[in-house]
């Protein structure tokens, strides 16, 4: 098992085309959503996106996603959403962890881990704040209490500019 997920490792590495901007490197990433739809990163594009990663066994992931659900309800409805991508594990154990939890976000499920390699992620959780062209603005490695000045000013600026009307 191992041995073949080094190999499929292996061959991604080798195989990753070169993107010419980040965005679309984000638009490739295309995931099942709880229910089995597949959710494609681009249906966000024109939103100002918090992309998670995280995991169920990681306490940092569990313990900012309060604040990432209070963040989505402050500024929803100005173009802003929070998608989170459930790293390595299965939908059964995704869902038990969900059913004590009220969050309204996406979640999506990379069940073989295949952004970790796409995206260079070392460590959980970790976020990037994506444009509404879909660029990455800002990586965040470990949890955040994600209504604080530092990251709500960064999400501001970036609505901002899509709120310019």
């Amino acid at each position: 098992m191992l041995l073949r997920r080094l190999l499929i490792s292996f061959f991604f590495l080798i195989s990753s085309p070169t993107f010419a901007d980040d965005s679309m490197m984000f638009s490739k990433l295309s995931f099942p959503n709880l229910e089995g739809r597949e959710v494609n990163i681009s249906e966000f594009r024109g939103k100002v996106v918090l992309l998670n990663f995280w995991a169920t066994w990681c306490p940092p992931c569990v313990k900012e996603m309060p604040s990432m659900e209070l963040l989505r309800q402050k500024y929803k409805d100005q173009g802003f959403e929070v998608v989170a991508i459930n790293a390595g594990e299965d939908t059964e154990a995704v869902e038990a962890f969900l059913l004590e939890r009220d969050l309204t976000f996406p979640i999506i499920l990379d069940k073989r881990g295949v952004s970790f390699m796409a995206l260079g992620i070392r460590g959980l959780p970790m976020s990037f704040l994506l444009n509404e062209e879909g660029r990455s603005v800002m990586t965040f490695m470990g949890g955040r209490e994600w209504l604080e000045p530092a990251q709500t000013k960064l999400i501001e600026a970036e609505l901002a500019k899509i709120n310019k009307d």
